[in-house]
């Protein structure tokens, strides 16, 4: 049984087990705020929810269950200050990694002029688009441009449900576009695409192609 009534009951290993399995609870909390609420669907991928999921597992899993390893020793007689020090560290930690996660997390994936953009949460224009999910009931947007206007900056009203403008995508030439590939964020990486269906122009996927050297 890990759970004893003394820290002097235990030994170092036992120590690590119990931490661990403290730390595996807390990360699948986590790990199902980060994946169903967080960076739902499409949006893992698109926003980059597997290197906010190793944060959590390098604080979480790693950090502090590592340290208890290399501290504990059950004859220590400062062992419950230097247990409380690493909790204290992970916690303070684990408040700051769920924070940036939190508001770097991507809320909608939307077609603007000739390719596919990730709107973050830090982006000066979230707001306004998050009202534009709820309202729409969906994460993927089309922005709809009205070429009488000269536009400086995104209106948010124009932002529509991508489902009701999918045909125009098919259609639309971009520098960016590869048959059934869309380039995503192309100001920030040349390798990650969108993948539509284009008879409907309904997004199918994402996909990552490795460029050949």
């Amino acid at each position: 049984m890990l759970l004893k009534k003394e820290l002097s009951e235990y030994n170092r290993y036992q120590a690590f087990a119990t931490h661990m399995a403290i730390s595996l609870v807390i990360f699948f909390i986590l790990l199902a705020c980060i994946t169903q609420l967080w960076y739902p669907g499409i949006l893992f991928d698109t926003g980059n929810g597997w290197k906010a999921i190793m944060m959590i597992v390098g604080i979480d899993l790693i950090l502090g269950p590592l340290l208890t390893l290399i501290v504990f020793n059950p004859k220590k007689s400062s062992l419950k200050f230097d247990l409380s020090i690493i909790a204290l560290v992970q916690i303070a930690a684990l408040i700051y990694g769920t924070w940036t996660i939190h508001q770097t997390r991507p809320i909608a994936l939307a077609f603007i002029n000739t390719s596919f953009m990730t709107i973050y949460a830090n982006n000066d224009i979230a707001p306004g688009v998050q009202k534009k999910v709820a309202e729409h009931g969906s994460n993927t947007l089309f922005y709809l441009f009205d070429d009488s206007i000269n536009e400086d900056t995104l209106n948010i009203d124009r932002f529509k449900s991508y489902e009701d403008f999918s045909l125009q995508v098919i259609n639309i030439k971009s520098p960016y576009k590869v048959e059934d590939l869309i380039q995503l964020d192309p100001l920030n990486s040349s390798s990650r695409f969108i993948k539509i269906d284009l008879a409907t122009g309904e997004i199918i996927s994402f996909v990552q192609k490795i460029s050949a050297k």
